[in-house]
């Protein structure tokens, strides 16, 4: 079975399409938001409260999820990142804040744009050196395998939509129910392909090189992720001494619901660590 993009014609590079972006607390220290695979806006909901109160907070429903434009095109990571350029060209010294796909976005925007970026926290980051190491790890699984194929995931993602997705919310009732509710907020393009290229077909290892010294760089991550190996990011925050790392046990990917408080404890020290540069 082909692993292969699909064949999308008549593409623009160059197009300019319209992210959905929510604001809070205009004239404060800035904090930039970025979801994940799947998700939207609304999965920073939780404990948001306590940031908002202070901080100029701008959540960012990315290229081809949630209430963003949805081209029928590849939604590769030059792609995603040309449309957080024009979404966020008026902001400037920002802490921005990424949760798996997002992360990994916050560090190629990082990485391309550090006159904008004061200092990143990446929250359950992806982080792979090849498609082939992504692959080894995601087909310890039965559903990785069929998510590490192009045919399959397609397959998965349409079946996903048009037989269980009304159900989404009863399925999932550990999870907050906006989030549930928004797992359908894309489509079958934008979630294959922005799986393969911005993540399997990683350049991480090239925009970690790019980083600045002075960029402040956070990394939260449990070591029971089964999405995102916790020791890759252990050791790739042992080779940048700048970069700091706080590990958690039980909090699987997705740290921001299951450990909230620690996250948004982390978010303000940060900010508060940048007070001086903002």
């Amino acid at each position: 079975m082909s692993n292969k993009m699909p064949d999308i014609s008549n593409e623009n590079p160059s197009a300019h399409y319209q992210l959905h972006v929510v604001e809070h607390k205009k004239n404060a220290p800035k904090i930039v938001f970025l979801h994940g695979l799947g998700g939207t806006h609304r999965y920073w909901l939780s404990g948001l409260d306590r940031l908002r109160l202070h901080y100029h907070v701008i959540l960012v429903d990315l290229l081809g999820f949630g209430d963003s434009d949805k081209p029928w095109t590849n939604y590769s990571k030059e792609r995603h990142i040309l449309a957080l350029e024009q979404a966020l060209a008026h902001l400037d010294h920002f802490l921005l804040v990424g949760h798996s796909m997002g992360a990994a976005l916050s560090l190629a925007y990082t990485a391309r744009s550090p006159h904008q970026v004061l200092g990143q926290i990446l929250i359950s980051l992806p982080y792979f050196t090849s498609k082939n190491k992504a692959f080894q790890w995601y087909r310890r699984t039965p559903s990785g395998w069929l998510m590490t194929n192009m045919l399959t995931a397609i397959i998965t993602c349409i079946v996903t939509r048009r037989v269980v997705g009304k159900f989404l919310p009863r399925l999932l009732k550990h999870y907050p129910k906006e989030i549930a509710e928004d797992l359908l907020k894309h489509t079958f393009l934008s979630s294959t392909t922005s799986l393969w290229q911005v993540l399997y077909q990683s350049t991480l290892p090239s925009d970690v090189a790019k980083l600045p010294d002075n960029i402040s760089t956070l990394c939260i991550h449990s070591r029971d992720d089964d999405s995102a190996q916790y020791e890759t990011i252990a050791s790739l925050v042992d080779e940048h001494r700048q970069w700091q790392l706080i590990t958690l046990n039980n909090s699987k990917h997705h740290p921001w619901l299951w450990d909230n408080n620690t996250c948004v404890n982390a978010v303000i020290s940060v900010m508060q660590d940048l007070a001086g540069e903002v």
